[in-house]
């Protein structure tokens, strides 16, 4: 498959969404005023509760299957890397890590974690455990009994506090012409 845009070859510049040929998104589906070149945590979060609502959700390890499948359902882990990399993460990711798409997984995927510890969803460390790093995400997607609405909503409000929390400050303009 051909990219229908030049892609960039500055890992901290502006490239096309990995996400949307993977899902069958095409440019006519993406807003006009969408900037779909920036991947933030937001961004992948929502990704990946897309991925696993259309391919589904799985407890137990990343993928549901033996690597045949390129679009296999995922957990939670394996949902972001799919919305990050646009493909399962590769075996090699963490040796790349200058890789765009790794920083991109990193820092969903860390967000995803704090956001679950402050909503309550996965417990934090106590004032004696600094070091202590208590359930992962993993084990909070594998829980036994975790319905798959409960997962979809947790990634979505995570990408919803993202956005609440990273919102770019406005712009005063002060009396007297702009910025005067």
């Amino acid at each position: 498959m051909k990219p229908t845009q030049k892609q960039s070859t500055n890992v901290n510049g502006p490239r096309p969404p990995r996400l949307a040929g993977l899902l069958g998104i095409t440019v006519e589906h993406i807003s006009a005023t969408a900037d779909v070149t920036e991947a933030t945590p937001a961004v992948i979060l929502r990704g990946a509760a897309l991925y696993l609502q259309r391919h589904g959700w799985h407890q137990g390890s990343l993928y549901a299957d033996d690597r045949t499948n390129p679009t296999p359902a995922a957990c939670i882990q394996g949902g972001i890397g799919m919305a990050a990399f646009g493909q399962r993460i590769p075996a090699d990711a963490m040796e790349h890590n200058h890789r765009a798409e790794w920083r991109d997984y990193q820092r969903a995927s860390n967000f995803f974690s704090d956001y679950l510890t402050m909503t309550g969803a996965k417990p934090g460390p106590t004032d004696d455990q600094e070091d202590w790093e208590g359930p992962t995400v993993g084990d909070w997607n594998d829980e036994p009994g975790r319905p798959y609405p409960q997962v979809h909503a947790a990634l979505l409000g995570a990408a919803d506090e993202y956005e609440r929390t990273h919102a770019p400050l406005p712009v005063l303009t002060l009396p007297g012409g702009e910025n005067a």
